[in-house]
């Protein structure tokens, strides 16, 4: 039993987190490989070069560049400049703010990307991409520890060639490779959980004994039901006997596009839950500019609250003055520690800063269990809110009340914090069990 999944971003990383809370943890093995991915996670390109899972990610000034070169960076991003020229660019692991190096791309005279160097999270080099002149991957190489190739991944021909015991072997895609490494890993195969219609899909095909799997699908539906899943529906994949899909609005949709019905679940996430909330009557906004919506308004009318607003920069003179009413306290250039004992101890997380989100600060309000409010024109983390906890500036007013509310009225509050939950489509560990049972041979 493993879970093969198509590659490490967010939603993977929920389901994962969600099925080990419910007790089905199981082996996971992911196809592409950024070197970030969770730990206890593989995939075989990590598998052949047998890369050591320890150390430390790499600061963007670690990076080994020629005499004379410099690294300049800010929280976004970092360049390598030689008099003057770029010649190379850092893209930073998320968060961005820890300026942790996941790729650095090294640009020809031209300012065009010739080559992209890939960092895990050990701080190991454990790939290399080259690009022709069209900026269009051409190659990608994978090292061991010792920087010797292991394994060439060719994106125009689709082979690939794994050296191993002074043998060169050859895959004609990903597909085989994988079937090849899921034989020597020997891993149970009587179910698989898959997150994918492409090559954990594809992979699935190829399995000759029977099975028990489940399609977790994590993506939207257009306008008719993708073929493969057709296949699935029409019985001609019958090692999938169950279809979950992780979204209500297409959960609905699905059912009526299809005549299959029986196929389907809904079955959202088990999220973190690091503390319960207080009452207390404590704000927090974590910001990247002095433009938030309202906030003179609501402090002003809100004067027995406390506002904190953080940033992990300076902050300008129009916020600086801001921050003399006394229920403001601003935190520029905030500390980690510091914004953690501030997600910690506000009740109430306001999302009303203009422009872009910082360190997923809705998510991490929501697993702190706080009320998260905002308006129409700033709020970010749209999963984490509820829509009636959404505003148009105008109504600020009603905003205003509603937090007064809060916080005399725990009633009141735990109902608001139950629509959140409710439009976050939170799961229990009970419901995830039951749920996962449908597709399991033992039922």
């Amino acid at each position: 039993m493993i879970n093969l999944f198509e590659r490490n971003d967010q939603k993977a990383r929920d389901l994962l987190y969600s099925l080990a809370q419910a007790g089905l943890e199981r082996p996971t093995v992911f196809l592409e490989d950024d070197g970030w991915l969770p730990k206890k996670s593989e995939t075989p390109f990590m598998y052949f070069a047998k890369r050591p899972q320890k150390g430390r990610p790499r600061y963007f000034n670690e990076i080994k560049v020629p005499r004379y070169w410099e690294i300049v960076g800010d929280s976004q991003a970092a360049q390598v400049l030689f008099s003057g020229q770029i010649k190379a660019r850092i893209n930073y692991a998320l968060p961005k703010e820890k300026r942790l190096v996941k790729e650095v791309l090294w640009l020809d005279g031209a300012g065009k990307v010739r080559a992209c160097d890939h960092y895990d999270r050990y701080g190991m080099r454990f790939a290399q991409t080259t690009y022709d002149e069209a900026n269009r991957p051409i190659v990608k190489t994978y090292y061991d520890p010792e920087q010797r190739e292991v394994l060439v991944q060719n994106f125009v021909t689709g082979d690939l060639l794994l050296t191993r015991d002074g043998q060169t072997l050859n895959f004609k895609n990903l597909t085989e490779l994988m079937l090849f490494y899921l034989k020597e890993r020997k891993y149970e195969l009587e179910q698989l959980f898959i997150n994918s219609l492409s090559y954990p899909f594809f992979v699935l095909l190829q399995l000759k004994e029977p099975g028990n799997d489940i399609l977790f699908w994590q993506e939207e539906l257009t306008d008719s039901i993708p073929g493969n899943m057709q296949m699935i529906l029409n019985g001609q994949v019958p090692r999938i006997k169950q279809i979950v899909i992780q979204d209500a609005m297409t959960y609905e949709k699905a059912l009526q596009l299809s005549d299959h019905p029986e196929y389907f679940t809904k079955l959202g996430f088990i999220y973190p839950r690091k503390r319960t909330n207080q009452q207390r009557k404590q704000l927090f906004t974590l910001t990247n500019s002095d433009q938030l919506e309202q906030l003179e308004t609501l402090s002003s009318a809100l004067s027995e609250f406390e506002f904190h607003i953080a940033a992990l920069t300076e902050m300008s003179p129009k916020l600086l003055r801001l921050g003399q009413q006394k229920n403001i306290t601003l935190y520029p250039n905030i500390a980690p520690s510091q914004l953690t004992q501030l997600f910690t101890q506000a009740d109430f997380y306001l999302d009303i800063n203009h422009q872009q989100e910082l360190l997923l600060a809705g998510r991490q309000a929501y697993e702190n269990e706080m009320l998260i409010l905002g308006f129409e024109n700033t709020v970010h983390a749209r999963h984490f809110t509820a829509p009636e906890n959404i505003y148009a500036p105008t109504e600020t007013p009603q905003l205003i009340q509603k937090l007064k509310q809060a916080v005399i009225d725990k009633t009141y509050l735990h109902k608001l914090l139950e629509a959140q939950r409710k439009q976050a489509q939170e799961e229990t560990q009970e419901t995830y069990q039951s749920c996962l049972r449908k597709g399991s041979k033992n039922e």
